[in-house]
């Protein structure tokens, strides 16, 4: 217990050293000269008892040849006059008593006591008694011994010791009264500081710092903590400031995309049927410039949008045990033509392990990687290899490139940050590739390395964990909940798809699976009668033009009563539908799909579009089974799903068609 106070108390440990430390001090000293004053007292009785015998000893020894008594007695009688002295006796050459001769009020000592001196509340005196023959010889002939009191000496020295000791006591608690204090002075302030550092370490930035007024140490120990706690404080408000902003910035680089996205969709379709109709090739020229113009806009959209969801923290990783080889091959058959178009050479490795990772991720850090590598290589090869150390697998994507000078090593992960682009060709990307690179390591807790040599090429290094054996053997892996990563155009390998996470599907409403599909539907010639819905009048008029131009019937409408109008006025009884998913503030174009399937009593193929989709929004659209598409979603593409949607409608010969969407059963939403 004690052991625990002292361990935990600086005033305690503080006050016991002092108090040990007076002690031994005081005690010391007073010690040796407490032995010092009693052998100097003892010392100065012996030299007086001798001095007394000398006074006596010619008429003491006169006496005892003599063999008077009372001679003897007289010859003692002036020892009264000497202080403490107490008695005085003539012994015979054998030791027997002679005369004793005592102070009056004088206790009686024992006779061995007598004869030896040795009473310890005396202190005693021997003197032989000689006397010379006729021939002149000396012959002992007795002796006297003398005894001086110590009583009263030994009284005044107990009395000097307890005064002393008193002084001492005295003195020794002055001393830890002081050290308590002075003490208790240093550590209380020191214990408030303590505890207001804990506080502050804990985040509570509102603890009140103990401030002392004098200018000492620990007086300008509390400024600083004060001092401190307030930068604590502005610090805290400054975070909250920034997260403010970074959810502000979120909110409206997702508005802001949806919104820049709808006249970019509108361009592409316009510059599609601009291209297509081109009365010579100085505009069909035109309108593709134009078009790639419109490409770069959407990647810079995408690419802004996916930082800023990340800084967000509106991205999740989904952690789960995945082979290694698939991921890789995965790779290879989106990149390598993109790669080998270039003339460059790419090879992935031949390697299996299971990782924890979320695939979709990992996929889109990894392609990050290899699309730099390849925007930055002109000629050589860009590899992707990995090897196993300890618990991890580390997969390093190589190039033969430009590299990248020491200094800028740490500045290539900042945004709109090139290397050997100071033009800003937009052909070698806009420099966020490296940035969400860095983001979403940190949201898998996957670490980047980069090593480079100018002029030879750079080495870039993800470590994955692999997964535990028992893991790895389990037969059935976790269901994928995000969607793939869509393949890259052949054309561009600067335009890499943003990610769309898709959640796991849930089982579709047993109203919505009960209804026909489109291969039930009655035999149909002619053309393909499709229902565009969208709020923005621009998009919808281009995609409705689009459409029309290819060859198909198409009725537009701008709200929800608008399409049902022309569903249950028979203006059209469509064989596909695109909806734009944000069609009013209670409105969306799911809830308009699910409509029409239940007036027609008929499930038709659908595609969802929109600039700004979420996973709850992809999760309804894979339990309805309708395709999802990004806005702005390439002419090209559009065609093809509408192709693909409505292969399934039976021809008017009676053939047998494929159905194309099995919408009946739940399963994973196409993300386009």
């Amino acid at each position: 217990m004690f052991l625990k106070i002292f361990s935990r108390s600086l005033v305690a440990r503080s006050t016991a050293s002092a108090v040990v430390l007076v002690s031994v001090l005081v005690a010391v000293p007073m010690v040796v000269l407490i032995q010092s004053d009693v052998r100097n007292t003892r010392a100065e009785l012996a030299i007086r008892a001798e001095m007394a015998t000398r006074i006596v000893l010619d008429d003491v020894t006169n006496a005892l040849w003599d063999l008077d008594p009372e001679e003897a007695l007289t010859a003692l009688s002036p020892l009264r006059s000497i202080d403490s002295f107490a008695e005085a006796v003539i012994l015979g050459t054998h030791g027997e008593r002679f005369a004793i001769y005592r102070k009056p009020g004088s206790a009686v000592v024992a006779d061995a006591a007598v004869n030896t001196g040795g009473n310890p509340a005396t202190t005693a005196a021997a003197v032989p008694l000689t006397r010379q023959d006729r021939t002149g010889g000396s012959h002992t002939i007795g002796t006297l011994l003398v005894r001086l009191d110590t009583g009263p000496t030994d009284a005044a020295i107990r009395h000097h010791v307890l005064v002393l000791g008193g002084i001492g006591a005295v003195t020794l608690l002055l001393v830890v009264l002081g050290v308590i204090w002075a003490t208790r002075g240093v550590t209380l302030p020191i214990a408030g500081m303590t505890r207001a550092m804990a506080d502050l370490a804990a985040g509570d930035v509102t603890v009140t710092v103990p401030v002392r007024h004098r200018d000492d140490e620990i007086g300008r120990m509390a400024k600083a903590l004060d001092t401190f706690r307030q930068n604590a404080i502005d610090l805290h408000i400054a975070k909250e400031r920034a997260e403010q902003a970074v959810a502000s910035k979120a909110k409206f680089m997702a508005a802001a995309s949806h919104d820049l996205r709808q006249p970019a969709q509108s361009l592409l379709m316009l510059t599609a049927m601009l291209r297509a109709t081109a009365p010579n090739p100085k505009v069909a020229e035109s309108a593709r410039k134009i078009e790639q113009v419109v490409m770069t806009l959407k990647q810079l959209l995408d690419e802004l949008l996916e930082v800023s969801r990340l800084d967000a923290g509106g991205v999740t990783a989904n952690i789960a045990v995945h082979e290694v080889a698939d991921l890789f091959d995965a790779l290879d058959s989106q990149y390598g033509p993109v790669a080998r178009d270039k003339g460059l050479a790419f090879s992935v490795p031949q390697y299996r392990a299971p990782v924890l990772t979320d695939r979709v991720l990992l996929l889109r850090l990894l392609g990050n990687l290899i699309d730099n590598a390849i925007r930055y290589t002109p000629t050589g090869q860009v590899q992707v290899a990995c090897l196993e150390s300890g618990g991890s697998l580390i997969v390093e994507v190589r190039d033969t490139g430009i590299g990248i000078p020491e200094d800028r090593l740490d500045a290539i992960w900042e945004e709109f940050h090139q290397i050997g682009n100071p033009e800003r060709n937009r052909d070698n990307g806009i420099g966020l590739g490296l940035s969400i690179v860095r983001r979403l390591a940190g949201v898998l807790d996957h670490p980047v390395k980069v090593r480079s040599t100018p002029g030879k090429g750079s080495v870039f290094s993800v470590t994955l964990p692999l997964a535990p054996v028992e893991t790895a053997l389990e037969p059935a892996m976790e269901p994928m909940r995000r969607a793939e990563i869509p393949p890259v155009p052949a054309p561009a390998p600067a335009a890499i798809p943003a990610m769309v996470a898709t959640p796991a599907p849930v089982s579709a409403p047993a109203a919505v699976a009960g209804l026909a599909t489109l291969a039930d539907a009655p035999a149909k010639s002619g053309e393909i009668a499709i229902l565009v819905i969208d709020d923005d009048q621009f998009v919808l008029s281009a995609i409705s033009m689009f459409l029309n131009t290819a060859g198909h019937r198409v009725v537009g409408a701008s709200s929800v009563a608008q399409g049902l109008r022309a569903v249950e006025g028979g203006d059209i009884r469509p064989d596909a539908v695109i909806a734009d998913y944000h069609l009013s503030a209670t409105e969306n174009g799911l809830d308009f799909i699910d409509t029409v399937w239940r007036r027609l009593g008929l499930r038709i193929p659908a595609v969802l579009i929109s600039g700004r989709l979420d996973g709850a929004v992809t999760a309804r659209a894979a339990e309805m089974g309708v395709i999802v598409a990004a806005k702005p979603i390439m002419p090209d593409r559009l065609s093809a799903l509408v192709e693909q949607m409505t292969a399934a409608r039976p021809a008017a010969a009676g053939a047998a068609a494929v159905v194309a969407l099995d919408i009946a059963a739940p399963h994973k939403t196409p993300t386009i």
